[in-house]
């Protein structure tokens, strides 16, 4: 699949890496760059885009009828998804968790519904098992959140692109992007958990040089936390990025405390991977 012809405009890559500075770290000598990956497009964006393209690439109508992944009701990943298969006319299907849920539960679904994105809601219970309906089995699977091997390929890009450093930091979902980028790179990195589920990466091979951080899930995925909601909020007022509580909040949040706390040795050079999110 050619998808260098997108009906969109072009993707910023590479997409720039920009240093913000704070007292707190800045009297530690710490440099603290972020690859502002939330820029390479206003919808595909951050991993979405680095761990799609390589299934789009590799995708062909003569073997495949589409695309199928799964998600919930505000998953970036069947968002993004949606959007490519209708630039690139690739049909789609997204199997939701909830069978409560319909194309109007959310603009998220409305928006992939009207990108052409048919929608199944299942049970939370059938959703377990991941299943594929009979008339899409002739569809190319992508794993829920976009994990498997091309996603984990397509970080050695984001890896080419950074500058020279002492450490990598990223969010943790599914664990394809923090995987990807330790095994292309012999930096440490950091894999800040935004959910409870270390047990479920760790069960993955990981690498050596990943470290994955587990205290800064803040309870229930996604839930709403008001002490994480101010600290993204005084974080732009700060430096100007938007960061969003789910994914990139947590783990400039983990940076911050790492930084305050002195996990990190002093005139570290460190680069955070903006992931995107929630938009």
């Amino acid at each position: 699949m050619d998808i260098a012809n997108f009906e969109f405009n072009a993707l910023d890559l590479p997409s720039p890496t920009q240093e913000i500075l704070d007292e707190c770290w800045n009297s530690k000598g710490i440099q603290v760059f972020v690859k502002r990956d939330d820029l390479i497009h206003p919808i595909i964006s951050g991993n979405k885009w680095r761990k799609l393209k390589n299934y789009l690439q590799t995708f062909s109508f003569s073997t495949h009828s589409g695309l199928l992944s799964f998600g919930g009701a505000y998953s970036n990943h069947l968002y993004a998804l949606a959007f490519a298969g209708h630039s690139l006319g690739i049909s789609t299907v997204g199997i939701i968790r909830g069978e409560e849920l319909t194309i109007d539960s959310n603009t998220y679904l409305s928006q992939m519904n009207a990108w052409g994105m048919e929608l199944h809601f299942i049970s939370r219970t059938d959703y377990r098992s991941k299943p594929i309906p009979s008339a899409y089995e002739n569809y190319a699977v992508i794993a829920e959140g976009g994990f498997g091997e091309l996603a984990i390929q397509g970080m050695e890009v984001l890896v080419d692109e950074l500058p020279a450093c002492d450490l990598i930091y990223t969010a943790v979902g599914t664990g394809a992007t923090a995987i990807g980028i330790a095994k292309h790179t012999k930096k440490p990195v950091i894999g800040v958990l935004t959910l409870n589920n270390r047990t479920e990466i760790e069960a993955h091979s990981l690498p050596n040089n990943l470290n994955i951080e587990d205290a800064y899930v803040f309870g229930k995925y996604a839930k709403q936390n008001d002490e994480l909601d101010l600290f993204c909020a005084e974080f732009y007022q700060k430096h100007g990025i938007s960061i969003e509580p789910i994914y990139t909040g947590r783990m400039f949040y983990a940076l911050s405390e790492h930084i305050k706390n002195g996990h990190i040795a002093p005139n570290t050079k460190l680069v955070a991977i903006h992931t995107g999110g929630v938009k």
